[in-house]
């Protein structure tokens, strides 16, 4: 059902787009409050760090789940709003955690509602909104995910610092209540329900979330605690179960990852391009405010002020990238965000070897611009590809590549950027340097995957 009245479409807009942000928020704002949760609760950092890690674990791994659980029932609006509710609950048990064990518990049990209300999100639009204003709805998704991104470390240091570390989760809770409103007011509910009764894969849920599941805590654990053998085996094992995962759902006749999305390859070539964006995108975020305030002795305070300018950036280009979605469409707009990633990777390796604040400026502006074009398109273009009753895997498989880079591209960089440098406790300017050059190369990989694509419609 497509929503006639303008304030009816904008207020689903937003409603969307306060799912991702909140999410997005989660995901920044938790990270400057995890010294005063460590000093609080009396912990190490490493344990303190699986607040951070165990929401993100449970988001990527559960997203996919959720998306097909949504398709399968076509209970689309009460999935969203379940999540909403449960996010919104999750986090007033975090703000009132008594130990780290619950806190971390509650963060996991938080980042499993989200990957409910994100994985819609994008459905949601797509299905009840009309034609022309698709575009504008996911780039509002990426601006509002941009806007928590560089606000919410900002703000998480002001409210940890003068409230305490329990508000940065109460904060959401009136977000939360008046999504919840606006979600029951305006989104329809289902005119026509599935009627098949399939049996649900469950063992092909199991394969997917433990693939994703294993491979992300390898990558966490491994950057965070450092690469031993047993390490390297756990994430070894994840192509293993993603491969019995694969062949399960070869041969099942209702699959987690629905076969047309599976051999659609205008849709795992988009995906592929945008994992290796966001990899460019996430690794240089997490390793530059290193040069910053390494090799050039910055003040932390000002390092963060200068890395606003990447998520600001995105958050600029969000809305007018989605607009021209419309008339230059997904795939070139993808094209372009893939150029720009090569060209913003180049000038900020150019800028760490000569240490030149101008083109150090205009590598994070570029690199703001690449995301910034490239989301909303994104957003857009995986699921205008794949049928009308898949389109919550669909959302749910943007938002999981988009999460799967986050952590590798994290990974990848401190990686190499640690091995170039010689294996130093800190990392040196020829080390950040490769690994912005490693950014380069993943940014042409993803302009060639793009194009592998082959869309045959604008959008």
């Amino acid at each position: 059902m497509i929503l006639e009245k303008k304030y009816l479409q904008l207020i689903l807009m937003v409603v969307a787009a306060a799912a991702v942000f909140m999410d997005y928020l989660d995901t920044s704002i938790v990270s400057i409050a995890l010294p005063a949760i460590t000093a609080d609760f009396g912990t190490g950092s490493a344990v303190s760090a699986w607040v951070m890690t165990g929401y993100l674990l449970a988001l990527a791994s559960m997203l996919l789940v959720f998306g097909k659980l949504a398709d399968r029932t076509g209970r689309y609006r009460e999935i969203f709003i379940t999540g909403f509710v449960l996010f919104t609950i999750a986090s007033f048990l975090c703000g009132i955690s008594s130990s780290i064990l619950m806190l971390i518990l509650c963060r996991v049990f938080q980042g499993a509602s989200a990957a409910m209300m994100v994985g819609t999100a994008t459905m949601l639009v797509m299905l009840h909104l009309p034609e022309n204003r698709k575009g504008t709805a996911a780039g509002l998704l990426a601006t509002l995910g941009g806007a928590a991104l560089a606000f919410g470390p900002g703000l998480g240091g002001v409210i940890a610092e003068y409230l305490s570390w329990h508000w940065v989760f109460f904060i959401n809770i009136p977000v939360g209540i008046i999504g919840i409103i606006g979600a029951l007011a305006v989104i329809p509910k289902a005119e026509k329900l599935p009627t098949e009764k399939k049996p649900f894969d469950y063992l092909g849920a199991f394969l997917l979330a433990a693939t994703l599941l294993v491979f992300l805590a390898g990558l966490e654990i491994g950057n965070s605690e450092g690469w031993s053998i047993p390490i390297l085996l756990l994430i070894l094992a994840a192509p293993i179960l993603g491969f019995l995962f694969l062949r399960r759902e070869m041969k099942h006749e209702d699959p987690v990852l629905p076969a047309n999305i599976l051999k659609n390859k205008i849709v795992i070539w988009a995906a592929v391009s945008c994992l290796f964006i966001t990899i460019v995108y996430l690794g240089s975020i997490y390793l530059l405010p290193f040069y910053l305030t390494g090799p050039l002795g910055m003040g932390s305070a000002l390092a963060g002020i200068i890395m606003l300018i990447p998520p600001v950036t995105m958050m600029i280009m969000g809305v007018p990238a989605g607009n021209l979605t419309n008339t230059v469409g997904c795939k070139k707009l993808c094209n372009i965000s893939a150029v720009v990633g090569t060209v913003a990777s180049v000038v900020l390796a150019a800028a760490v070897l000569m240490q030149n604040w101008v083109l150090l400026f205009a590598g994070l502006l570029l690199l703001g611009a690449t995301l910034g074009v490239n989301e909303g398109p994104t957003i857009r273009r995986i699921p205008i590809h794949c049928t009308e009753d898949t389109q919550g895997s669909a959302g749910s498989l943007t938002y999981t590549v988009m999460n799967v880079g986050s952590v590798v591209g994290i990974a990848a960089y401190s990686v190499i950027a640690s091995a170039a440098s010689g294996g130093t406790e800190f990392f040196t300017i020829s080390g950040i340097a490769a690994a912005c050059i490693f950014g380069a190369v993943c940014a042409v990989i993803s302009y060639i995957t793009s194009r592998l694509a082959k869309d045959t419609c604008l959008a």
